[in-house]
């Protein structure tokens, strides 16, 4: 039996602008219509309930930290905040659940009869895939690749055979200080003709979104992607 209180699963910015150009009116609404939140960073989360104008004081809102590191038994007891009201889980930048640490307590909730219903709002991997151009019908998301060299290109030497035999486009990520050294490590490790897509600092006004063949990236000027949130995406077929 379904049970009455709902679990909001809202998604934020991917960066700071003072304008609102990715979260709709609706979603809005109905984040300002709750005063209990799991999130990421409690700091990050009430500048962003600042930003759309919660009409509660931070001090009137409960917040409960839900990141990599929050103890099984920590996660678990949050179940017990939908006895009292809707709830809202927080990404700390885009999609909650995806690439996020809170699918583990998407889960319990729906094991334990709660509904749970997704906000609209901006999530990077789509918008990244939208506008590469490349094979939206059938993709796979690895998250980070391995940050041991050997096995780092390994990685990406099965997704290229992968792809090349399914046509499936890869997607993955680095840390930002990271991104030079990746984006230099697939024009050396993928094939001339797989197609590149690199998509930086997506939504924000120096957003950079290109896709090339490896050999046209080869004969152009690397992208500045140093400390900039990015998203890889490649497709060999």
């Amino acid at each position: 039996m379904q049970k009455d209180h709902i679990l909001y699963l809202i998604p934020t910015p991917i960066g700071k602008r003072k304008e609102n150009l990715v979260l709709p009116d609706h979603t809005i609404e109905i984040i300002k219509s709750l005063d209990c939140f799991i999130v990421e960073k409690p700091q990050t989360s009430i500048s962003f309930l600042k930003w759309i104008g919660h009409p509660k004081p931070e001090f009137e809102i409960t917040f409960r930290v839900l990141n990599k590191k929050t103890p099984g038994h920590e996660v678990y007891s949050y179940l017990s905040l939908l006895k009292s009201g809707n709830v809202g889980l927080m990404s700390e930048a885009g999609a909650p659940g995806v690439a996020d640490p809170g699918s583990g307590f998407i889960s319990l909730v729906h094991d334990n009869g709660y509904r749970v219903v997704p906000l609209t709002g901006p999530s990077s991997i789509l918008l990244a895939l939208m506008a590469s151009g490349l094979n939206g019908q059938q993709f796979s998301f690895y998250g980070y690749l391995s940050l041991r060299d050997n096995e780092r290109l390994a990685e990406i030497k099965f997704m290229e055979e992968f792809s090349l035999r399914s046509g499936q486009t890869q997607i993955f990520m680095e840390t930002p200080h990271r991104n030079q050294i990746l984006f230099q490590t697939l024009l050396q490790q993928l094939s001339p003709s797989t197609k590149l897509c690199i998509a930086s600092n997506i939504t924000q006004p120096d957003e950079f979104i290109k896709t090339k063949r490896v050999s046209e990236w080869k004969q152009t000027d690397e992208p500045d992607l140093q400390k900039k949130p990015a998203l890889f995406l490649f497709n060999s077929k």
